[in-house]
């Protein structure tokens, strides 16, 4: 007999708890994530192996031996990252649910099938080090489907933050020998927990991977997953660009760990919370990072944004230890700055995103990773809105058959390819490729750009982005044409990343672009690169390789300082996720009004001679 209560849900829990004789707690109908209220089970979901929701039952976690297994308070907060904006806006922003009267349904033979499936999953053991299991019942056809848990380091009940400390910071480098081309080790030799990853139940990524068979250049796979910051729910995408689809979802579950990392800290460590001229008298400036060092934006911008307010150094902030390289000591760094999902009213000076944020079988491997990006973007963005000429490559001088290979690819859509040397007074290779249709038509401008430890990686990294996006430039372009066009009259109407590099899609914005686009003389690529060749070590150890940026950001001025963003997650499988920061390069920013890189005095410096480009950036 179904029990009447205040809700659908919570009757049928009700009803389910009774016929089982054991806790039942609901999924989906209050907040397991707390953030608009308690949750009233909280004491209970910990221990918690039967969930119900409005269409299935979850059992479990159920299997792993050991500790650090997680909890059923693991498995809500999972559970609820992976429902839809509208589910997650109304649970987490305190709305009143409301559903059909008397659903969900638990029939007899419903019952029956929970009752036997608990039963046989009932002590049952999984390997030691296996993660726990969570077996889906579907109310509506009684499937079946079980999927691994990964323990939930943000789960207030299994983990309890220590605060951070300097010494904990520390970062001892230890030599990395390459064995796979720049990197340490072979992409398949990490054993990443796939199923774990990407599933509709407790996916920590994401409910699952796409492909897209459609794309003619590479073989696409890609994921997305919700993450709730300051400014509201954010759509964080990851996904694989590589010519096989095997290699792209290896890529994407990487590239989905390491935004996993770096838009909230799950190291559960607690963050050191004071304003900046506390720290100046308790911890001496060396110790730390003045966040003016990496820029703010125009005071017009804090004037008529709603969502930023200027940096007060009297405000308490929440800050993050972090290590820096130059001075080989810990410094305080603003935790706005490391980690870019998270935030709250107090530090909403600026939205950082993704720069600098790299990954590697060693910390080692991941601080040069996240530098070569950092000086990628700065690169690109004196280039662009300095207005210097570039070094255009011949791209027939490059030895990599696979170069040649994307050439031809995009040759058969319409597209011409260029690369230029775009560095200004840093000696690593940054190229900047370009990709520019031949019939004038939308779609016309693509760019993309990558740093590299040799001209041809970086050429190749170049474009490799250009090509991911070229096959599907034109149709998004269609699509938004008048808003666009819009964007093109105001460039305040550029917010978003996407509006970046689709703008470039339209024939009228390539003006702006004239400094590219000009024809010069193009100069071999071993030729144009020909100091780094011969100054660079020739060691196979990366930690050299870190040396010498290391050294080459601190001889123009800079400091290098590095956050471990590592995850209990990626340290189960030998990875390390860092936050790179080197204050005064310019830093990457979405959004035309949201931008740092034209105040900051060193594009003044390395500008070219015909004054800085009023139009946003084309990098997508």
């Amino acid at each position: 007999m179904l029990v009447t209560t205040a809700t659908p849900l919570e009757a049928a829990r009700a009803q389910l708890a009774d016929a089982l004789d054991t806790t039942v707690v609901t999924l989906g109908a209050t907040d397991a994530l707390q953030c608009a209220a308690p949750d009233p089970y909280a004491g209970r979901r910990p221990a918690a192996t039967v969930h119900l929701s409005s269409r299935a039952v979850l059992l479990g976690p159920w299997g792993a031996t050991g500790d650090g297994t997680g909890c059923g308070q693991c498995l809500a907060m999972r559970w609820q990252r992976l429902r839809t904006r509208s589910e997650r806006e109304a649970l987490e922003l305190g709305f009143d649910p409301a559903g059909a009267t008397g659903w969900p349904v638990l029939t007899d033979h419903a019952l029956d099938a929970i009752r036997a499936t608990r039963a046989a999953l009932t002590g049952r053991t999984l390997p030691l080090g296996e993660p726990a299991r969570v077996t889906r019942l579907d109310l509506a056809t009684l499937a079946l489907a079980t999927f691994p848990l990964l323990p939930e380091p943000l789960c207030p009940h299994c983990v309890h933050p220590a605060p951070g400390t300097a010494e904990a910071a520390r970062m001892r480098l230890s030599p990395s020998p390459r064995t796979a081309g720049h990197r340490t080790r072979p992409l398949d030799s990490y054993r990443l927990p796939e199923t774990a990853l990407a599933n509709p139940v407790c996916g920590a990524l994401g409910s699952r991977t796409e492909l897209n068979p459609v794309s003619t250049t590479t073989a696409p796979v890609s994921g997305s997953h919700f993450v709730r910051g300051y400014a509201g729910l954010n759509d964080v995408t990851w996904s694989g660009q590589a010519t096989r689809y095997d290699t792209s979802r290896r890529l994407a579950h990487l590239e989905g760990l390491e935004r996993y990392a770096g838009t909230h800290a799950r190291r559960g460590t607690a963050p050191v919370r004071a304003s900046y001229h506390q720290l100046l008298r308790t911890e001496g400036a060396a110790a730390v990072l003045d966040p003016a060092a990496c820029g703010f934006y125009p005071a017009e911008t804090y004037r008529s944004d709603p969502l930023l307010s200027p940096f007060d150094p009297d405000r308490e902030l929440p800050w993050l230890w972090g290590y820096s390289l130059r001075a080989e000591r810990p410094v305080l760094v603003p935790a706005r700055l490391a980690h870019y999902g998270a935030g709250e009213r107090s530090d909403n000076f600026v939205f950082e995103c993704s720069n600098g944020c790299a990954t590697g079988g060693t910390l080692t491997e991941a601080v040069l990773f996240g530098l070569l990006e950092l000086i990628e973007r700065d690169a690109f963005l004196i280039a662009w809105y300095g207005r210097r000429p570039p070094v255009r490559l011949d791209l027939g001088t490059c030895r990599d058959p696979a170069i040649r290979t994307a050439l031809d690819r995009a040759a058969l859509l319409g597209y011409d390819v260029h690369a230029f040397d775009t560095r200004a007074d840093l000696p690593v290779p940054v190229v900047t490729g370009v990709a520019v249709r031949r019939d004038g038509g939308l779609g016309h401008l693509s760019f993309g750009a990558a740093a590299g430890l040799d001209a041809e990686a970086a050429v190749d990294g170049a474009l490799s982005e250009v090509l991911t996006y070229i096959p599907h430039l034109p149709y998004q372009v269609g699509e938004r044409l008048p808003e666009l066009r819009a964007m093109a009259e105001d460039y305040d109407r550029v917010e978003h990343l996407k509006d970046h590099a689709q703008l470039y899609g339209l024939p009228e914005m390539a003006r702006h672009a004239a400094h590219f686009l000009a024809s010069s003389p193009a100069t071999a690529v071993h030729a144009a690169f020909a100091d780094w060749e011969a100054a660079r070590p020739r060691t196979g150890d990366l930690l050299d390789d870190l040396h010498t940026v290391r050294d080459a950001l601190t001889a123009a001025g800079h400091d290098v300082i590095a956050v471990d963003q590592t995850t209990p997650e990626q340290a189960a499988i030998g990875l390390h996720t860092v936050a790179t920061l080197v204050p005064g390069l310019l830093p990457l920013d979405f959004g035309h009004r949201r931008q740092r890189a034209p105040l900051l005095p060193r594009l003044h410096r390395l500008a070219g001679t015909t004054g800085l480009n009023p139009a946003p950036h084309p990098f997508p």
